[in-house]
Order: C-alpha cells, then sequence, then structure tokens
C-alpha cells in the first residue's frame, strides 16, 4: 500500500504538490481551512526579474522553466506574455542590466519608440526599459482549481473546511494531523500553509519565524484591451486581465515593498493607485472595483523555506512568490517526499532549507 500523504493548505503550493504527486500514483489529501488565500489576491507575475542574489535568480528562472513543462499536461491559464520593467533608472538600471546579462537572463533593452509599439496606451514612455519575452502571468485562482481538479481525477481527496490544529507525532515520527473535527491518521504531512505555518510547527516545538507582509491587490472595472504585457515602473506595477479589469498592487514598488503593517484604508490607497495608473493610461476609463488584502508567507529572511523539518515524515512549503516558484516547488516535492533528496534539489533548495533558522 502507497503511504498516504496529508498535504496541509490548498493553495498554490499545496496545490502543486498534490497534482505531482498523484501524478505519480501517491494516495493524497489536502485538507484546506478554507481561508483567505495568498493565492487569489496574487499578482501573479512569474518572473525572474526581481531576486535577491544568484541562487535565487537561478531558482526563479527554474521555476519560469518549471512552468513549461506543467503546460505539457495541463492547460495553464496564461493571461500575459513578456514584461515592460523600468522600476529602475539611470545608475541603478545600468546595474541591474549589468547583472541580469552576466547571468544570462532572457532580457533585451527596448527605447522609448519600441514601448509605444508595444503598448501603444501608456503615455509618455521611459527612454529604455527591460523587456523579458519569456516571463508570464497566469490566473491563480483558476490554476489551483486546475490542480486540484486533476489531482482528485487521479485519486486525492479533499477535506475542504477543515482547520488543522496540530501535527501528532510518536517517537521520532508523524502520525497524522489534528484538526478541529478529529485526528487523521498519516504517514507524511506536508506543509504548505502559508503564512499560517509558523503557529503550526511551533505546536510541536519548532520554530520557523515569518515576517508580517500584508499586501492589497486591486482590481478596476473593465474596460477595452488596451495592455498585452505585465507593466513595472517606478510609480506602479499592472497587467490586464482577460475581462478588461486592470491588475495592481496598491502600493507602488510592490515587489521590494517590505511594509509589516497597512498605515491608510484600502479605499485611500486604491485611490492613490488609480491616480497613478492614470498617469500612465490617460485614455481610459479607470476606475477601481475590488480591492483583496492578503498576508503574504515569507519566511524570516524573504526566501524560500522548503524540507524536511522535525520529526520524520514532516516537510515544510513556505515562499514568496508562491506563485512564480509553484511549478519547480511541485517537481522538488515530490521528488524528494516519494525519493529522497535528489542531486537536483539538493543543488536548487541547497540555500533554502528550514534548518538555517535552527530547527
Amino acid at each position: 500500500m502507497p503511504q498516504k500523504i496529508i498535504i496541509v493548505g490548498g493553495g498554490i503550493i499545496g496545490a502543486m504538490a498534490a497534482y505531482r504527486l498523484t501524478q505519480q500514483g501517491a494516495n493524497v489529501t489536502v485538507v484546506d481551512a478554507g481561508h483567505a488565500r495568498a493565492t487569489d489576491a496574487s499578482f501573479s507575475w512569474i518572473n525572474a526579474s526581481f531576486f535577491t542574489d544568484d541562487a535565487y535568480f537561478r531558482l526563479r528562472t527554474e521555476g519560469i522553466t518549471a512552468f513549461g513543462r506543467l503546460g505539457n499536461t495541463l492547460d495553464v491559464p496564461v493571461t500575459s506574455h513578456g514584461s515592460i520593467v523600468w522600476e529602475d533608472e539611470g545608475p541603478a538600471f545600468d546595474r541591474q542590466l549589468h547583472r541580469l546579462n552576466r547571468l544570462g537572463a532572457d532580457v533585451r533593452v527596448i527605447d522609448g519608440q519600441a514601448i509605444t509599439a508595444l503598448e501603444s496606451a501608456i503615455m509618455q514612455p521611459p527612454e529604455r526599459a527591460m523587456f523579458f519575452p519569456s516571463e508570464i502571468a497566469v490566473d491563480s485562482t483558476a490554476l489551483v482549481t486546475s490542480l486540484l481538479a486533476a489531482a482528485s481525477a487521479a485519486g486525492a481527496r479533499m477535506l475542504s473546511g477543515v482547520f488543522v490544529q496540530g501535527v501528532t507525532q510518536t517517537g521520532d515520527r508523524v502520525t497524522g494531523i489534528t484538526t478541529s473535527v478529529g485526528a487523521i491518521p498519516a504517514d507524511q504531512v506536508i506543509v504548505a500553509t502559508g503564512v499560517g505555518t509558523q503557529v503550526l510547527l511551533a505546536g510541536i516545538g519548532l520554530s520557523l519565524p515569518m515576517l508580517k507582509r500584508p499586501g492589497l491587490m486591486m482590481r478596476t472595472r473593465p474596460i477595452a484591451q488596451t495592455i498585452r504585457h505585465i507593466i513595472a515602473s517606478p510609480t506602479q506595477e499592472f497587467r490586464q486581465l482577460p475581462n478588461g479589469a486592470i491588475l495592481a498592487p496598491v502600493s507602488a514598488g510592490h515587489q521590494a515593498d517590505t511594509s509589516s503593517e497597512i498605515m491608510r484604508p484600502p479605499d485611500v490607497l486604491a485611490d492613490a493607485a488609480i491616480i497613478r495608473l492614470r498617469a500612465m493610461l490617460p485614455d481610459a476609463d479607470l476606475e477601481w472595483d475590488q480591492v483583496m488584502l492578503a498576508d503574504r508567507p515569507m519566511p524570516q529572511d524573504g526566501l524560500p523555506a522548503v524540507g524536511a523539518i522535525g520529526p520524520a515524515g514532516l516537510y515544510v512549503a513556505t515562499m514568496h512568490s508562491g506563485i512564480t516558484l509553484a511549478a519547480i516547488m511541485g517537481e522538488l516535492i515530490m521528488t524528494e517526499v516519494l525519493d529522497g533528496v535528489s542531486a537536483k534539489s539538493a543543488d536548487l533548495l541547497a540555500a533554502y532549507r528550514p534548518k538555517r533558522f535552527g530547527v
């Protein structure tokens, strides 16, 4: 009999792990509390253009490549192809470009005329920007639905609206989970609960410190199809959804936002974001329609925490950006949970093991 694997959390990482594991014939149960998910309030830009060091760039690049492999077996709901980025300007732009070229990034510099040719609606484009043709955006909520449906078709079971209270163990081995409606036995447990990871692990004496990183994502009322690429400027990131709505973080410089609190009311922040968007898209009739709040799951050093932790049979996977890394993490988690650490997973995940927090 195959081992029973419980995945705690039905967001993008849990769903991707469930999909990959069931494709290999694993006995999987996904347990999800049904709370607000960062997955549903994500900008969902799959990119390698924002990174902290060489290893993280490589991991994010592998994430983009893995989405290509995922597309061979699943209909991935891609909504935008390519990104146009000028978050940095002047010498900072040159330094970032040099780093990207040194690392072999799929990037080229385009001038204002080329930007206008690609995105004619943008008023006063910069003199230059970086164009990343291989970066994409996805409908993350639809992707999770597809992943879980495919996992279910392959035999996975879903427990929705069930709050996991803790992990059980006997000696130095996991035995299952406790929930709001009783205990469920398991041979292995994968914790993919995002911001809930710290509290859940603390229940069995494990410390995985997390940052507080709230994020607000705004959708406008639909307008005529205007924008084809992901846009990242110094004042605003945005992209257009298939229904015509513009999706945008309410904070300028969303990728590097380190705020631990939201200091102003969400509607006020959305109004300010709309003003910035109107300056860039003056011919568009923009009004915000919805603002979504979600805490981004971010370990204390801002980097992913992935791997075995604590008693045998317990595995953790929490990170930002979970959307960019989801496809590669699904592959690596599947390999490590079923067969142990491989040469590839050891290489890619060496810097991101939870043991760095003293676990």
